[in-house]
């Protein structure tokens, strides 16, 4: 199947700027192109942009570019053929494609865990409708999960078996496969279910694909409560977010999210239909989790736990929220009750209640500090500083900012210009810490590789230098030098760029892209300057190198060490 053709006629019906809008509500026109905050990195200022003219998109903050079917692939974490199949569904576009033979080694596997995965939630589901599941179902009713729910959420059971799923699996896929999507594991090489007597819920793609599984413990001598599967191919749990593909929809339509603890809060939650929430899987909230809402949600409601280790988890997560761009507010629950109980025993509008009364980050530290009722002593009051200057210091919005700043100002009797200078010594702190641990050599080598890939012809005044490959600490400057030096002739050589370095594909593009330093790429004097400062390095940390063992240098090395030294007192940039 003629994979080139199907790609060009999606591209030719399918307009990116519409296509990435549907991703990213945020996307607006500032010129001729369109921006957003980036889905792929944190960012506090949009640098992800997408022309409409030329049907592209690109991040200069992580490099990340393409067209509209890369965005479609990445974002949803699917193979090239499986965002071929979705976008021209999405086209009006008929295809007869055959998804595995028509993939790569790689696609394959991956479209074949998620089938293993398929497969498995319909069979652990058939298990929770027998005489084994009973008490798996008892227990979800006894929680007050209706059955609506449990079928929304594919809700299964996995038997107290050695090896049924697995051998159950093994019919239809190979040994290894099934290894590799952590439904089963190898111990003393013997091959069992990686869940047992667990009441088993499907771990979701933002597409809607099967990519793992949390088990949940039946009974209350089996350890650990709650499980996950292991990272696989098609999954990691840094980047999913449990209940994203039931709730994604309804997080564009209401600008809202509601982040909770654990699966049990998720269903609950969407089951009074506050279906606007995911939860992080058993580990802290990341970046990734945030960039993964921040273009389709405005504001985020926090609500863990009551407990030290709840309220130090919801913090952190705001202070992430806010440095990707979004605001955070924390409903605090009671002590007694999880989301899930809290529904049970007070009922929708409760919940409605404490959603609405839910805090900024800075009314909540300060509720925290007046809670723990400070004599405030000047250290006091510098160490509450410090506890509040971790948020502050994330919020790029000036205008909350200076909120937050007369809060604090009236709560610590500490004057706004006090607090204000506060922040500004200590980021002025941060940056030059940033600016002493940046390694200069390596911005150098960078900036050499960013003029000859726009300058190839440059090369003459490298190799007038007699600058070597060794010279260079930088993969992307070695890489790009090598082939430049071996394809000099080549008229196309960004082509060749791309096709003998893919893995740095996108940051080519970018240096084409751009129109930074156009001065000094046309000036080979500076360009000069630039290879000398390289060699100079070079020599010194060999110089350096030689002058740590200076009293053990055989007669050769010592020979180079004097060669070395008066090179580099000649030489002149």
């Amino acid at each position: 199947m003629d994979y080139h053709k199907i790609a060009n006629e999606i591209k030719d019906k399918l307009d990116i700027v519409d296509v990435i809008r549907e991703y990213l509500p945020g996307l607006r026109q500032r010129g001729r192109n369109y921006v957003a905050l980036c889905p792929f990195h944190s960012e506090k200022t949009p640098s992800f942009t997408v022309s409409r003219e030329k049907q592209i998109f690109y991040c200069f903050g992580c490099n990340t570019g393409g067209d509209l079917i890369k965005f479609v692939s990445k974002y949803e974490n699917l193979t090239y053929v499986e965002t071929l199949k979705k976008l021209a569904v999405k086209a009006n576009i008929s295809i007869d494609m055959d998804l595995l033979n028509d993939s790569s080694e790689e696609e394959k596997e991956k479209i074949l865990i998620k089938q293993i995965n398929l497969d498995a939630m319909f069979m652990f589901q058939k298990y929770l409708k027998s005489s084994e599941g009973k008490k798996a179902m008892k227990i979800l009713m006894d929680r007050g999960f209706k059955s609506e729910t449990i079928a929304h959420f594919g809700i299964g059971y996995a038997p107290d078996s050695y090896d049924l799923v697995f051998k159950e699996l093994s019919k239809k896929y190979p040994e290894n496969l099934i290894l590799k999507s952590q439904l089963a594991i190898s111990s003393s090489g013997n091959i069992m279910d990686a869940f047992r007597n667990r009441i088993m819920i499907p771990i979701k793609s933002i597409s809607g694909s099967v990519i793992a599984f949390g088990g949940r413990s039946i009974s209350s001598d089996q350890q650990p409560k709650y499980i996950n599967s292991s990272e696989t191919p098609v999954f990691m749990k840094r980047k999913t977010l449990f209940g994203i593909y039931e709730a994604i929809s309804n997080i564009r339509k209401t600008k809202k999210a509601i982040i909770v603890e654990g699966y049990m809060d998720v269903m609950m939650m969407h089951q009074y239909l506050f279906n606007i929430s995911v939860s992080p899987l058993g580990t802290s909230f990341t970046y990734d989790h945030a960039n993964s809402l921040k273009n389709c949600a405005e504001e985020i409601i926090i609500m863990f736990d009551s407990d030290s280790a709840g309220i130090n988890a919801a913090l952190k997560a705001a202070d992430i929220i806010i440095d990707v761009g979004v605001y955070p507010r924390i409903a605090l629950l009671d002590e007694k009750n999880d989301p899930d109980e809290f529904l049970l025993k007070k009922g929708t509008d409760e919940m409605i209640k404490l959603i609405n009364t839910a805090k900024d980050p800075i009314e909540f530290k300060i509720d925290i500090v007046r809670k723990k009722n400070h004599k405030l002593t000047p250290e006091k009051k510098m160490k509450i500083l410090e506890f509040m200057a971790t948020t502050l210091s994330k919020q790029k919005n000036e205008i909350i900012k200076d909120e937050w700043i007369k809060k604090i100002s009236a709560e610590l009797s500490i004057s706004e210009s006090a607090i204000k200078n506060y922040l500004d010594k200590n980021t002025k702190e941060t940056r030059q810490q940033i600016k002493i641990s940046e390694n200069e050599d390596m911005v150098i080598e960078e900036n050499f590789a960013e003029i000859l890939i726009k300058r190839p012809e440059f090369m003459s005044i490298v190799e007038m230098e007699e600058l070597s490959e060794e010279d260079l600490r930088s993969d992307f400057a070695r890489k790009i030098y090598e082939t430049i030096k071996n394809n000099f002739q080549n008229s196309k050589i960004i082509d060749v760029l791309i096709e003998k370095i893919p893995q740095y594909k996108n940051k080519i593009m970018k240096i084409m892209i751009e129109e930074k330093n156009e001065e000094e790429i046309k000036n080979a004097t500076n360009f000069h300057k630039v290879v000398l400062m390289i060699k100079k390095n070079s020599m010194e940390r060999e110089w350096n190198s030689l002058k740590s063992r200076v009293n053990e240098l055989t007669p050769e090395e010592l020979k180079r060490f004097n060669e070395l030294s008066i090179k580099l007192k000649n030489l002149k940039i």
